[in-house]
C-alpha cells in the first residue's frame, strides 16, 4: 500500500529551485570540510599545543557539536528575525559560522593555556552558527515542498551540490595556502585566509539562497494577513513533546547506526589500505571515484523513493550495501575488487543518507499533527545531534575495536591484520545491518502521513463549523 500512495506524487519542484536551495549544502561544506581536515593538525604543530592539550581541546569540541545542535534548533524556532520564519536564522548564522570559524585558525601569540579557551570559545561561536545556519536550511524545507517527492528532490539536489563542493575544496585549499608558503611551511595567517575564503562562500550561498527562497518563506508586514501567516510559537513544552515521540526516538537511535557506519569506515580505511591491501596509494582514487558515485547516485534516490516508497528504499539499499562490504572478506587483498566492492557500498549507501533529511521533516510534520509541537528546526538540529553522536560512536567502536582484535600499527601481525579486515567488513555489515532492521519500525510511511493530514484537516474544519 505504501509504493501505491507514493506513486500518486511527484515532484512539482523546478530544477532551478531544487538546485538553487542546493546552494545551501554547498555553501556549508568548504569550511565544514577544512576544519574537519586541518583541526588537529592546526592546534599541534601551528598553535603549538601539547599532544595532551590538544586531545582535550578535541574532546570539548566534541561536546560543543553534541550540545549546540539542539541549543541552536531551540534558538530558530523561539527566536523568529523580522518577515521570515527561517531564513534570517539561515544568514545570521552564517555569519557567526564565517567569523567563529575564521577566529578559530587566528594565530595568537599567547601561553597555550589561553589558546586553548578561545580556541574552544570560538568553537562554540562557529559551531552554533553552523547548526543554526543548517537547522534553519533544512527546515525551509517544510516551508517549500507540497508533496513527500519534493522533500526527496531537495534532499538529492543538495546532496548532489554538497559532493561538489568536497570536490572543489581540495584544490581550492591546496591554491590558497600554497600562496602562503614560504621556505619554513605555511604561514599561519594562511589557514586563517583560508577560513576566511569558505566563510565567505558560505555566507554568500546562503544570502543566495535566501532570496530564491523567499516566496516560501515570508511573512507578510500587512496586520490583517501576519496573524494566518506567522510561524506558530515555540514553547517550552514544544521541547518535550518533540523528543518523545515514536517516530522520533526510532529515528534516533537508527540514524546513529546508519551514521556510524560512515565514521568507522572513515577511521578504518586508511589501515585497511596499508595493511590489509598494502596499497595505501589506493586512497585517492577510491575517494575521487566515491565523489563521482555519490553525485550521479543522488539522481536516482527521488525516482526509487517514487517507485517503491521511502522507508522500502532505506531498507533494501542498506542491506545491500551490507551484501557488498561482506563480500570483502572473500576477495583476500585484490584492489581492484575492494574498489568495486567498496564503490558499490557508497552508491547503495547515499540513498540511506539522502533519505534522512526528509525523515526529519516528516518526524516535524507529524509531532505538529499529532502533539501540536510546533518545532520544525528543533527536529532537525535533534537529527543533527543524532548524527554527531553517531560520529563518537562510530570513533569509539573503531578504537576499541582495534584494541580488542589486538591491531597494533606499530607492530603490526598477521593475527592484528586479520583482525583488523574481520573488524572493517563485519563492523560496516552489522552496523548497516541493524539501521536496516530498525528502519523497519519507523511508522511515517506515506499512507499513514496522508491518514493523519486528511484527519488533521476534518478535526479543524469541525472546530471550524463549532465556532461558527
Amino acid at each position: 500500500m505504501e509504493k501505491a500512495v507514493e506513486t500518486k506524487k511527484k515532484s512539482n519542484l523546478s530544477i532551478a529551485l531544487r538546485y538553487g536551495y542546493g546552494l545551501g549544502e554547498f555553501g556549508m561544506n568548504f569550511l565544514l570540510t577544512y576544519i574537519t581536515y586541518y583541526l588537529t593538525f592546526y592546534l599541534t604543530n601551528v598553535a603549538g599545543l601539547s599532544v595532551a592539550l590538544a586531545a582535550t581541546v578535541t574532546t570539548i569540541t566534541t561536546v560543543i557539536k553534541v550540545f549546540g545542535m539542539p541549543i541552536a534548533g531551540t534558538l530558530t524556532d523561539a527566536i523568529k528575525f523580522k518577515g521570515s520564519q527561517f531564513r534570517g536564522w539561515m544568514i545570521v548564522g552564517g555569519i557567526l559560522y564565517c567569523v567563529g570559524g575564521t577566529l578559530l585558525f587566528l594565530h595568537l601569540d599567547a601561553a597555550p593555556a589561553v589558546v586553548a579557551v578561545l580556541f574552544c570559545v570560538f568553537f562554540f561561536i562557529y559551531w552554533v552558527g553552523y547548526s543554526a545556519s543548517w537547522t534553519a536550511f533544512r527546515a525551509m524545507m517544510d516551508l517549500i515542498c507540497t508533496n513527500p517527492m519534493d522533500k526527496v528532490g531537495l534532499t538529492a539536489a543538495a546532496s548532489q551540490e554538497g559532493t561538489i563542493a568536497r570536490v572543489i575544496f581540495a584544490s581550492i585549499s591546496a591554491m590558497i595556502l600554497a600562496g602562503f608558503t614560504t621556505a619554513s611551511g605555511v604561514a599561519p595567517i594562511g589557514y586563517t585566509i583560508v577560513n576566511l575564503v569558505f566563510g565567505i562562500i558560505a555566507v554568500v550561498c546562503f544570502i543566495l539562497v535566501s532570496v530564491i527562497c523567499k516566496k516560501y518563506d515570508s511573512v507578510p508586514a500587512d496586520p490583517t494577513k501576519a496573524k494566518k501567516a506567522a510561524a506558530p510559537k515555540f514553547s517550552g513544552g514544544d521541547f518535550i513533546k518533540t523528543i518523545k515521540t515514536r517516530p522520533m526516538l526510532i529515528f534516533i537511535v537508527c540514524a546513529i547506526f546508519r551514521c556510524a557506519v560512515l565514521t568507522v569506515m572513515g577511521t578504518l580505511l586508511a589501515y585497511y589500505l596499508q595493511y590489509v591491501l598494502g596499497n595505501p596509494g589506493l586512497a585517492q582514487i577510491y575517494m575521487m571515484l566515491v565523489y563521482a558515485i555519490s553525485f550521479f547516485g543522488a539522481m536516482l534516490v527521488q525516482p526509487l523513493a517514487k517507485k517503491i516508497g521511502k522507508r522500502p528504499t532505506f531498507v533494501w539499499t542498506t542491506l545491500l550495501s551490507a551484501v557488498c562490504v561482506l563480500a570483502l572478506a572473500f576477495t583476500g587483498t585484490s584492489s581492484v575488487a575492494f574498489i568495486i566492492l567498496m564503490c558499490l557500498f557508497q552508491f547503495f549507501g547515499i540513498f540511506s543518507s539522502t533519505l534522512i533529511p526528509v525523515c526529519m521533516a516528516d518526524i516535524g510534520e507529524y509531532n505538529a499533527l499529532t502533539v501540536g509541537a510546533h518545532a520544525r528546526g528543533l527536529v532537525f538540529s535533534i537529527g543533527g545531534m543524532a548524527i554527531q553522536i553517531s560520529s563518537v560512536v562510530g570513533a569509539a567502536l573503531a578504537s576499541f575495536g582495534m584494541l580488542l582484535v589486538k591491531f597494533d600499527p606499530m607492530a603490526a601481525t598477521e593475527a592484528g591484520i586479520a583482525g583488523l579486515k574481520g573488524l572493517y567488513v563485519y563492523g560496516l555489515a552489522g552496523l548497516s545491518v541493524v539501521s536496516a532492521l530498525l528502519f523497519l519500525l519507523y511508522p511515517l510511511t506515506e499512507k499513514y502521513m496522508e491518514e493523519l493530514r486528511a484527519k488533521h484537516a476534518a478535526e479543524e474544519a469541525a472546530k471550524a463549523e463549532v465556532s461558527e
